[in-house]
């Protein structure tokens, strides 16, 4: 064993028809015991905080220990390094390769080393994928990692992007098929849990939707108060209010806090369920996850959207009126008069119509990023930020759309 570790210490090709005086017999034996039995192992590459590691040949079942062990060797007598491997010339690799290559990794962690593989093969980085290896570039305290320039990150966002897309779309399909099997399925249906989340969705985010709005109607009458009044037209702070916080404040700044609370929580419910393969238990016993835990919650989103919205309505036209008789010492009775003089029902109902897609969008894109989970606890957590960040664009979006389509709306159909 020592004579083994001079020699890999050296750097010269340790090849499997080399003697090396350890046991030859055995050594023999072990390597040429089948077809894919040849390797080749050189270190090379040395500075005070890097080792590079040369694998060659074919690693298989056959010699897949004794390429552990020398791994080992050299693991062991370099601590606190950076090793890398390099296995450009690797000709055969199968799964038992792939095994102890994670065990490498975790010798490597235990030691304070690290690993980074270089000049994987396709082939081998689709079996690696399959077993979680990290498969990167090589990185130290002399050498740090490049960071990818401005086209890639570009070329990287971009396809992300196209791959959401495609997801939402897939998704968005998915739940129309479940829709579609709804009437064949309402006896199997959680209608049990539907009260439950309606409570959670709707009842608790109550007080925060009144109080928000309530402030946002206020702002809203003082910014225009200082405009106004030196008009003297201190009585359309009325028009300006109830137009702007039921047609379009109220809705989506509703939408923005159950984002905030049901996106997030969605996200983490479902991440958390995909991470302990409760999904998966579900489809082995034929129960089809997106009936049994999207459909429910995007039904008690749209149900408490529209009655949140009208809290919301009627707290920010509060906030304006406490505005107007406080700085422009407007009575209730005349702010009210002029909100009943302006205000269409036309007004409440686009908001209403708005706040019920805004909530379907929330709950969809919650539940969508609660699928696309994977690993662990950690990625539960980006799950859920990605959702309410999610939500905050397409909701902005979505909201951007409303805003054209009801503006070219009356020249289609009319006054």
């Amino acid at each position: 064993m020592r004579k083994l570790i001079q020699i890999l210490k050296s750097g010269r090709q340790l090849s499997c028809h080399e003697d090396v005086h350890v046991r030859p017999t055995r050594y023999a034996s072990t390597v040429n015991s089948g077809p894919y039995s040849t390797y080749s192992l050189a270190v090379s590459g040395k500075t005070f905080d890097q080792v590079s590691v040369r694998l060659s040949g074919s690693i298989s079942i056959n010699n897949a220990e004794k390429v552990r062990e020398e791994l080992t060797v050299i693991i062991q007598s370099q601590p606190l390094r950076n090793v890398t491997i390099d296995l450009t010339s690797v000709e055969y690799f199968d799964s038992a390769a792939a095994a102890i290559l994670t065990e490498i990794r975790r010798e490597c962690r235990r030691l304070g080393n690290s690993l980074t593989l270089v000049g994987v093969p396709t082939s081998v980085k689709n079996l690696l994928d399959l077993v979680h290896s990290e498969i990167g570039s090589p990185s130290g305290i002399l050498h740090p990692a490049a960071d990818p320039n401005l086209l890639i990150q570009i070329g990287d966002g971009t396809l992300k992007l196209v791959d959401n897309i495609l997801e939402l779309i897939t998704f968005i399909g998915a739940i129309v098929e479940a829709l579609l099997k709804v009437p064949r399925r309402l006896g199997r249906a959680r209608w049990d849990s539907l009260e439950k989340l309606v409570e959670r969705s709707g009842c608790d985010a109550v007080p925060v939707v009144i109080i928000l709005n309530f402030l946002q109607g206020a702002i809203l009458a003082f910014q225009a108060a200082i405009q106004l009044r030196q008009f003297g037209a201190n009585i359309f702070v009325a028009d300006l209010v109830s137009v702007s916080i039921c047609s379009e404040m109220g809705p989506l700044l509703t939408a923005l806090i159950v984002s905030g609370r049901l996106a997030a929580a969605y996200a983490a419910d479902i991440g958390t369920m995909q991470v302990d393969d409760e999904i998966d238990a579900l489809r082995v016993m034929a129960i089809d996850p997106i009936h049994y835990l999207v459909l429910p919650r995007i039904v008690a989103v749209a149900i408490i959207m529209p009655c949140l919205t009208l809290l919301a309505d009627v707290a920010g036209v509060l906030g304006g009126c406490v505005v107007a008789m406080l700085s422009l010492n407007l009575s209730p009775i005349r702010f009210f008069n002029q909100v009943h003089s302006m205000l269409e029902i036309s007004d409440v109902v686009k908001g209403l119509g708005k706040s019920l897609a805004f909530g379907v969008e929330v709950a969809m894109i919650g539940c969508l990023r609660g699928f696309q989970v994977r690993g662990g606890a950690e990625n539960v957590g980006r799950g859920a930020t990605s959702a309410v960040v999610t939500c905050i664009f397409i909701l902005t979006i979505t909201d951007a759309l409303f805003a054209v389509f009801f503006h070219y709306l009356p020249a289609v159909y009319g006054p």
